[in-house]
């Protein structure tokens, strides 16, 4: 066997490409024989052989680890594995290669013995934790083989049952960290896997709280006085590749553990901050010199001293370890223990105001987002680059994103100190920048970008240089005087000249009228310039996007036009990449006028479904268009010659298409079409379109376009339920029949839970608006088939989809409700009780606003009732501690083994602990349709669960660090994803009394009623069902 393998190899080694491929189809067949590893392991250990043979014996053996030693491996090939007897020889082999003089060698079998030991330890090698352990006691090639070793190994498979074992590997760690017998690359490799033993750490912190929290103090504070002085070395002049790799690892072990055990960081913090910004200010002048300024006499020494190559030739740059020292730095702000750094309280006004620190952080940190000439190039050869870099979700992340995201953090935190700060920083760049300009340095625009950049992402700082600070800072007027002016009118620095546009139009509702007018005169007149830099027309782009949100319409109106027929001439050049940020301003540019809208419809649908048409699978591109869409079908002027032209596109899509991608995006078109023209419908859209699409989803099997089909029924039956009811097929079935067929094919059993996904908004709007058409046996066959598909439904996305059906129904008709569930069966349960069961299983993942209140007010209905049914129903409620699986990571496996067990108590005890965690979740808050005034403004959170703190780490609140709108998050959130825009434009929400209840109240007086008047036995069947934390709830709630 090993004179065939050898023989092979050598094959697989020839130049001639019949030998290698003959030498390939002969390992494939030696593989399949259990022999065949022991053989590639002697090869491999064998000095005779020469040394390409050997290393091409160990890779082998790494690929057939993958593929033949286990059956749960992701890579495994049918074959015959080997027994353990021949796995111990193999495995004893691998491991003597750790040893080898050969550093190829020692890495593959380095990797090897981590792959054998994913399947092998603890069970059938367990003395390889010891073996390695000695190893770290070998010379520097045999220790640098145990860390790659622990490297891959440590990361992927060790977990709480091996935590004990990390504790003895950590202090070896630090050992061969703090030795100067080794060189940086071990130290790295060191700090590398302490990382990885971090993780494990943080996963296990809950369930071995008493063991991490006796180990983790010690390890931290030897480890982080070493790491400490890691990143306090000063760099050579040259030649620092391995210091900058050692020091950007000890600032991701930093990083690993603010995050993964921030509570045990915490009196570290201030020596960590102080440690980094040392840092920052040192490396700051040799990073402008090597990245920023191109003709700097320091540009070569900077550069050889902050650019380096790794060991594949490839050139590499501080850039990660200083986006790292920034992330820690967002981490640690809001944290007590290195607060006192960033504020102070005035001893005057008793505000908070930025540090001399957080000053000078702020300078640093608009030094540092300068654009680099790196960042120049790019833009020069792909303005893609360019959009994408100035988008906020954009793709590409480098320094300057690095420090946006801190400064975004620093403001969500200390919104008014930042804006001062920045402030402050500004006054000293932009007189740097006035005096370079004054010398004619050509790098002033730079300096000025940067400010203005910096100071547009503060959300406060257009307050802040509005008002006057005494000097602390500049106000608006020098600002725009020291920087805007000067790069509005620098044609040679396009991209300085496009921050201008764009700094302006942040802060337009603070400027001057006669300054915004111009600049919007000028974004106009930008945008259109084909003379211009695209850098500029693409900045003017944005503007006007900030200017048509931001001014009055009447600042913006005379505008309008000028800006609608330069987006249309622009958005057409663009690529798939850029044409998002034209086809958003457009959108929010149509919206300042209706009647200047509806006079150029002609140019807005041709621009809109153009780019539709070009791109119908982008979905950030179709999104906008949708919202075009929507927009000009409700301008009352402009929507009959705008559907005249987008209808026969979005037909011929819809109908004549064969990409299922394009069918979908096509009925979403029409969706937005539908969303937009009002209640009911003008004359001809039901007869018309809704019959086409009933065939198009009657036909199709694409669980995209089934998916888009529910959604656009739905506003069929929201807007135009009459007609749709009155119209009939050749053969006399009803439009509503139509659906209610399509409901039933959509909730077969056969069909596909995700093709349904939306099915369930559709039947809760059958619900709303067509009792009238439908008749009592056919709204029994529609819940009948609704309950069957819950009955057999895997998915809690699916489930809770359908539950505002059965929310509607109990609200409507309860007592009707649930004597029809009752009357069903299904599998031996009562259609009551499946359905109540997926309630309660799903019920804190219905989705929406609206849908949270009705199924929180539907159980509130049916616990009244104190219907007999419903109280002998018993169903799952709290989760009883499963030793088996007690402080480990459970896995699919062990799930199965030893599954999840649960209290069996009543139906009507676990609608009351729902609808608590329900107050708790505090529904009008999140979504910002009140006050507030949830459980927070009745219960102090440490009456409920208090764990002794997180050793200052965690944020006290309550000292106006942030916004001084306490909600102002929740604004943010919910005019974002936390807004559910389907109740925005249903009116059917819109009018209905729970939508507009405070569900807060509703609850306590429900919660009060039914204590006070002992419903369904509450003292003395539901309350001893309750935990500590539920009693403690309801009674702040009663009392």
């Amino acid at each position: 066997m090993e004179q065939h393998v050898f023989e092979a190899l050598q094959g697989t080694l020839s130049a001639d490409d019949t030998a290698r491929q003959n030498g390939e189809q002969a390992l494939k067949r030696l593989e399949l024989d259990t022999g065949f590893p022991l053989a590639a392991a002697n090869i491999a250990l064998a000095d005779e052989a020469g040394l390409a043979e050997r290393q091409a014996a160990i890779v082998q053996i790494r690929g057939y680890v993958s593929r033949h030693w286990s059956i749960g491996s992701a890579k495994y090939e049918p074959g015959p594995i080997p027994d353990q007897q021949a796995k111990a020889q193999v495995r004893e082999k691998v491991f003597l290669l750790l040893t080898s003089a050969n550093r190829k060698l020692r890495m593959v079998a380095a990797a090897v013995v981590a792959n054998m030991a994913v399947y092998d330890w603890p069970d059938e090698w367990p003395q390889l934790f010891s073996q390695l352990v000695d190893l770290l006691h070998g010379n520097h090639d045999q220790v640098q083989a145990a860390l790659s070793v622990f490297g891959e190994w440590v990361n992927s498979d060790m977990s709480e049952q091996q935590l004990d074992q990390i504790g003895v590997l950590i202090p070896e760690l630090r050992r061969i960290f703090g030795s100067s017998d080794y060189g940086s690359d071990t130290h790295v490799l060191a700090v590398r896997v302490f990382t990885d033993c971090i993780d494990i750490i943080a996963i296990m912190s809950d369930t071995r709280r008493e063991f991490v929290d006796a180990h983790v103090p010690p390890i931290l504070r030897e480890w982080i006085d070493h790491i400490l002085q890691a990143i306090r070395q000063p760099l050579a002049s040259s030649d620092n590749g391995p210091a900058i790799l050692l020091k950007t690892e000890c600032v991701k072990a930093l990083l690993k553990i603010v995050i993964g055990i921030p509570r045990y960081i915490g009196p570290h913090s201030p020596a960590i901050l102080e440690a980094l910004w040392s840092q920052l200010q040192e490396l700051q002048e040799p990073y402008l010199h090597a990245f920023v300024y191109q003709d700097s006499a320091h540009s070569e020494s900077a550069t050889n001293m902050l650019v380096y190559c790794e060991d594949d030739g490839e050139a590499n740059t501080i850039d990660n370890y200083l986006c790292g020292m920034f992330e820690w730095i967002s981490r640690a702000a809001e944290s007590k223990p290195v607060r006192k750094f960033f504020v102070e309280k005035s001893k005057v006004s008793g505000a908070l105001n930025p540090t001399l620190f957080f000053n000078q952080l702020a300078a640093s940190l608009i030094c540092y987002a300068q654009i680099t000439t790196d960042m120049l190039e790019d833009w020069a050869d792909d303005m893609d680059l360019f959009v994408a870099d100035e988008d906020e979700d954009g793709y590409r992340f480098n320094v300057r994103v690095s420090v946006q995201e801190l400064l975004q953090s620093l403001d969500d935190v200390y919104t008014r100190p930042l804006a001062l700060a920045l402030g402050w920083a500004a006054q000293a760049r932009s007189e740097l920048a006035n005096q370079w300009r004054n010398e004619q340095n050509g790098n002033w625009w730079l300096v000025s970008e940067s400010t203005l950049w910096a100071l547009g992402l503060a959300s406060s700082s257009a307050t802040v240089l509005g008002t006057d600070t005494a000097g602390s800072a500049p106000n608006m007027s020098s600002i725009l005087d020291s920087d805007v002016w000067p790069l509005a009118q620098g044609s040679s620095f396009p991209y300085g000249q496009g921050r201008a546009f764009i700094f302006a139009s942040n802060v337009a509702q603070d400027l001057p009228s006669d300054v915004a007018t111009a600049f919007v005169g000028a974004s106009a007149n930008a945008v259109a310039d084909v003379q211009l830099h695209p850098a500029v027309r693409l900045s003017a782009v944005r503007a006007i996007s900030n200017f048509c949100r931001h001014l009055s319409a009447d600042l913006v109106k005379p505008h309008q036009s000028q800006f609608i027929n330069g987006l249309a001439s622009i958005i057409p050049q663009l690529s798939e990449d850029s044409a998002h940020i034209a086809l958003e301003a457009l959108h929010f540019a149509l919206r300042v006028d209706q009647d200047i809208t509806a006079s150029l419809e002609p140019v807005i649908s041709e621009v809109a479904m153009g780019v539709w048409q070009k791109y119908p699978g982008d979905v950030l591109l179709t999104s906008i268009v949708i919202d075009i869409v929507e927009d000009m079908a409700g301008n009352v002027s402009a929507r009959e010659a705008f559907s005249q032209r987008a209808l026969p596109i979005i037909g011929a899509a819809i109908t004549q298409a064969t990409d299922g991608m394009v069918v979908s995006s096509g009925i979403d078109l029409l969706t937005g079409l539908l969303k937009g023209v009002p209640t009911p419908m003008p004359t001809g859209y039901t007869e018309t379109i809704f019959p086409a699409l009933m065939q198009v989803l009657a036909a199709s099997s694409d669980s995209e376009v089934l998916q888009s089909g529910q959604a656009c029924l739905k506003y069929f039956v929201q807007k135009d339920a009459e007609r749709v009811a009155q119209w009939h097929d050749e053969h006399g079935k009803s439009g509503l029949e139509h659906i209610v067929h399509f409901i039933a094919v959509m909730l077969s059993p056969d069909a596909s839970e995700s093709a349904a996904l939306f099915i369930g908004d559709l039947v809760a709007k059958v619900v709303q608006k067509c009792g009238a058409y439908i008749a009592g046996n056919d709204f029994a066959e529609l819940v009948r088939i609704v309950t069957a598909r819950l009955a057999t439904a895997h998915t809690s996305s699916f489930c809770a989809s359908n539950i505002p059906f059965y929310s509607q129904l109990v609200i409507r008709h309860p007592a009707e409700t649930v004597a029809l569930l009752s009357s069903m069966e299904f599998g031996g349960r009562s259609g009551l009780e499946v359905v109540l069961s997926v309630w309660f299983k799903s019920y804190l993942d219905v989705q929406g606003y609206y849908n949270r209140k009705v199924s929180a007010v539907a159980l509130t209905r049916l616990f009244t009732m104190n219907d007999a049914r419903i109280n002998s129903l018993v169903v799952p409620g709290d989760l009883i501690p499963n030793a088996a699986n007690n402080g480990k990571i459970v896995t699919r496996s062990m799930s199965r083994t030893n599954p999840d067990q649960f209290t069996q108590i009543p139906a009507s005890a676990k609608m009351i602990k729902l609808l608590l965690a329900e107050i708790e979740m505090d529904v009008e808050s999140t979504f910002a349709r009140s006050g507030g005034a949830g459980l927070s403004a009745v219960i102090d959170e440490d009456e409920l669960d208090n764990d002794g703190g997180d050793d200052g780490w965690e944020d006290d609140g309550g000292d106006g660090l942030g916004d001084t709108d306490a909600f102002g998050y929740f604004d943010d959130l919910a005019g974002s994803d936390f807004e559910d825009d389907d109740d925005e434009d249903d009116e059917d929400i819109q009018a209905d009394p729970i939508y507009n209840q405070d569900l807060n109240e509703a609850l306590g007086s429900f919660f009060k009623q039914a204590v006070q008047s002992d419903q369904s036995s509450f003292h003395a069947s539901i309350v001893p069902l309750l935990t500590n934390r539920e009693q403690t709830v309801l009674s702040k709630i009663c009392s």
